[in-house]
């Protein structure tokens, strides 16, 4: 791999204290009128207990479940990745899952590590899209711009930012906005960098740094990957980017870590996304975003949406799995690799069907008349529909454990963690609920839990991180 040159431009700017809160100006629709709410008379619910154990009964009996053993646990997985001098750099991509990072923010809690000694390295292009939670103050992003990502595009995948996912933009004054100051409103950043994506047309950008007057820049270097680095003698609180005129896209926005921080976990997830990206990105263009082998640990987190078809092609996945693991061991061959697969998925079935098979149930228990699984009610969802993604996802766990093997890379099971098939509705029954209603996302509780066994499975404790937080 030729790593693909990087322009870089540099750009003194003036920062200065008591910057007012970001305000996103939203451009009002011109249809503004509030839709009528329309009334299900048969919306989609969760199956009865009674259902899915009849169902998991039923499958069993017929076609006995793969029984291949848990992915083994390393209780010395973090303790041997940790650099004592560096501390943990982590990188994560992921789908959903991951994106909605109450995943990630229990891990950070269960590091033991004060706020000042964890540092993410990077914003996003994956800022205020629905479903993505960042560890940033406040981002604003206006009409204009398009998400574009590399499991899908092509343009995306020849391009790719760091999270594998870009903002695109042709619109003239269309703006994004970044508040870098912490949670609590303390400035902390003196240099800024904006990644983007150099066309071979010029491109004119306005930067406004501290809600300050505007720099007017002209992009004009080689095409390929590019940054604009903002240097300034006091703390930056926030940025603003607005198009002039060209084609600009947006990778993210890169942060220097603090002297004290010792845990750096940045989470590249995006809803919807699969390994596919690291399959088809152009690593020449990619690893320009990480020079060094910044990072320790490496994880792909995917398999829910690869998985969200009822005849699932293992071949296939395996096929797009082994040439992720191979780009991503190419772009970062010292760090240690980890995969982890897709959580328990469910099947919501209509109400109406619910209480057939209910009324059914409650006649069989009177007349004896049907069998004990449940097989010959009627009108009720065939076994198979309702354990149909969990064959799918423990498909997936097994082909991610074998390949993860061949590959030197570790594996963790979100279904496992989760009790096996057909979890999902157990974990939906929980109260308070660890599932989503769709019985494909959790709760924040679920992904809390989640990621308390993943630390136990894995070794990540206040212990592991006790020699680097200091007095």
């Amino acid at each position: 791999m030729h790593a693909q040159a990087m322009a870089l431009i540099t750009l003194d700017v003036a920062a200065r204290a008591g910057v007012a809160d970001l305000v996103c100006r939203v451009k009002p629709s011109p249809n503004s009128a509030v839709p009528v709410p329309t009334v299900n008379d048969d919306p989609l619910v969760q199956p009865d207990m009674e259902e899915v154990e009849a169902a998991r009964r039923e499958f069993e009996a017929n076609e006995p479940a793969d029984l291949r053993p848990p992915p083994g646990h390393q209780t010395d997985f973090f303790r041997q990745a940790i650099d004592q001098g560096q501390g943990l750099h982590m990188a994560l991509w992921g789908d959903s899952h991951m994106a909605a990072a109450f995943f990630s923010q229990e891990l950070m809690a269960l590091s033991g590590l004060r706020a000042e000694q964890i540092h993410v390295g990077l914003i996003p292009a994956t800022m205020n899209r629905p479903g993505v939670r960042l560890p940033v103050r406040k981002t604003c992003v206006s009409a204009g711009w398009s998400y574009d990502a590399a499991y899908r595009s092509k343009e995306a995948a020849d391009a790719p930012g760091p999270a594998m996912v870009s903002l695109v933009a042709q619109e003239q004054g269309a703006h994004l906005q970044w508040d870098v100051r912490s949670v609590d409103g303390v400035a902390g950043q003196k240099k800024l960098r904006l990644m983007y994506h150099q066309t071979a047309q010029p491109i004119v950008i306005g930067l406004s740094v501290d809600q300050g007057d505007e720099y007017v820049l002209t992009l004009n270097a080689e095409q390929g990957p590019a940054v604009v680095e903002m240097h300034s003698n006091q703390p930056i609180s926030t940025l603003a980017v607005r198009l002039i005129s060209g084609t600009l896209r947006v990778h993210g926005l890169g942060l220097d870590p603090l002297p004290s921080a010792r845990l750096q976990l940045d989470v590249f997830a995006f809803p919807g996304a699969t390994a596919r990206s690291w399959q088809q990105a152009k690593l020449s263009y990619v690893a320009q975003w990480f020079p060094g082998n910044p990072y320790q640990v490496v994880a792909l987190a995917f398999g829910t949406n690869e998985g969200n078809q009822k005849n699932f092609d293992g071949i296939a996945y395996e096929s797009t799995l082994v040439e992720a693991l191979k780009n991503l061991k190419t772009v970062f061959p010292q760090a240690q690799c980890l995969l982890i697969g897709p959580g328990d998925r469910g099947v919501l079935v209509r109400q109406s069907t619910l209480r057939t098979f209910k009324k059914k149930s409650k006649a069989k228990a009177k007349k004896s008349k049907i069998s004990a699984t449940g097989s010959l009610v009627k009108n009720r969802p065939p076994d198979n529909v309702l354990l149909q993604y969990s064959r799918v996802h423990q498909h997936i766990t097994n082909i991610q454990a074998r390949i993860g093997e061949q590959w030197g890379c570790s594996s963790w099971s979100m279904l496992y963690a989760m009790g096996g098939q057909a979890s999902s509705y157990r974990w939906a029954a929980r109260n308070p609920p660890l599932m989503a209603h769709d019985l494909i996302h959790f709760t924040p509780a679920g992904y809390r839990e989640l990621a308390q066994v993943f630390a136990k499975d894995f070794g990540w404790s206040p212990e592991v991180f006790q020699p680097l937080r200091g007095n």
